[in-house]
């Protein structure tokens, strides 16, 4: 008997900034099956006309003007300054009770997280952040690995990259790299690494960070190195720079168990360079199948999340690789205490509340 296929409700959505996040949610929602974007708004009128043209939908300057003339939008993807996250997302939740989808990190101020994870849950609404990284094919690999056990007692997780942004990419816009809006190098460009080391890594007892201002003019940092204590007793690492020069120099993510070490390469995260283990492991078929994402000129793993994320809208049960409200509160929490402990001099024990952290003050 043949198998009935049960295609996905079609999720109504609409975008609210259309900038450069949101750049690549519009090429992957023009091509992907299931969503129908009904309307952009943004305060530059012809980014928001251009946005529309192309997925043909209506276009506003006020958000709120949308979302009163379209009551059919079910999901509102926020894609505005990560300062601001909160600032849009509670209004859309509380006075319009729509599902939001919300790029990296969640919002800066942990207070404001905090209450955008519990006005969702109060009203029932799904609320996801864009961490695709949980969607590279060596990433799943690896993390199943560690569930299962192959590792063993958990020893260290490492994350770095040394990137190069210029004085021209913070002067591109006038939000990035003030504490009020987006942050240094850890906050923008290292959310995914310490999702990743907290994805992995779990709960965390303790850091200590240090931060400076090395090669660009910005408010907040283009260099942190910082150390974590997990509850487990493993020990981590992060270093985070876009300092490097004269080009990416490159990422990566190492594990270390008792039994076995993994190293994860490529520019995000997305090729296994190194996985070995004491006693067997995947089968070697499995591992070169998880070696390194498919070519995807939208990127695979962003692909995968956005899909996974309708999915989720449309009614279907979370992929467990969603980073979903506490997740991402978790994740932001760690950027934040590595931030204070940098702020401070000295190591910060959790839980803790930010004191001297600058991140998301000042808005």
């Amino acid at each position: 008997m043949a198998l009935q296929v049960v295609s996905m409700k079609e999720v109504r959505l609409a975008l609210i900034g259309c900038g450069k996040a949101a750049s690549r949610h519009r090429r992957l929602f023009r091509e992907m099956p299931g969503v129908r974007v009904v309307a952009v708004s943004d305060l530059n009128p012809d980014k928001a006309r251009d946005f529309a043209e192309d997925l043909r939908s209506a276009w506003y300057t006020d958000w709120r003007e949308m979302l009163e003339r379209h009551p059919e939008i079910e999901v509102v993807d926020i894609a505005v300054p990560s300062g601001l996250h909160a600032r849009v997302a509670l209004p859309v939740m509380r006075e319009y009770r729509k599902h939001v989808l919300l790029e990296k990190p969640i919002a800066l101020l942990l207070d404001e997280a905090r209450e955008m994870v519990d006005t969702a849950e109060a009203l029932g609404l799904k609320l996801v952040t864009v961490y695709q990284n949980r969607f590279n094919l060596p990433v799943k690999l690896v993390r199943e690995a560690l569930l299962s056990g192959l590792f063993g007692k958990p020893v260290l997780f490492s994350a770095r990259f040394y990137w190069c942004r210029r004085q021209d990419y913070y002067d591109s816009a006038a939000w990035r790299g003030t504490w009020a809006l987006d942050g240094g190098a850890l906050a923008q460009q290292g959310a995914h690494h310490v999702d990743m080391l907290r994805w992995l890594g779990g709960e965390v007892e303790s850091v200590y960070a240090e931060m400076a201002t090395r090669l660009n003019r910005l408010e907040a940092e283009d260099l942190l190195v910082g150390t974590i204590r997990f509850k487990n007793g493993a020990l981590g690492t992060i270093e985070a720079t876009t300092c490097a020069r004269p080009r990416d120099l490159g990422a990566e993510l190492v594990l270390l168990g008792e039994k076995g070490s993994a190293r994860l390469g490529g520019f995000a995260m997305n090729e296994l360079t190194h996985l070995a283990f004491e006693n067997g492991g995947p089968p070697g078929e499995e591992v070169e199948a998880h070696r390194r994402n498919p070519e995807d000129p939208l990127g695979f793993a962003h692909r995968e999340c956005l899909r996974a994320a309708l999915r989720y809208f449309s009614g279907e049960p979370p992929d467990p690789r969603l980073c979903l409200g506490r997740e991402a509160l978790a994740s932001l929490e760690l950027i934040q205490a590595l931030y204070e402990s940098a702020e401070r001099g000295e190591p910060v024990r959790f839980p803790f509340t930010p004191e001297k952290s600058r991140l998301g003050k000042g808005v």
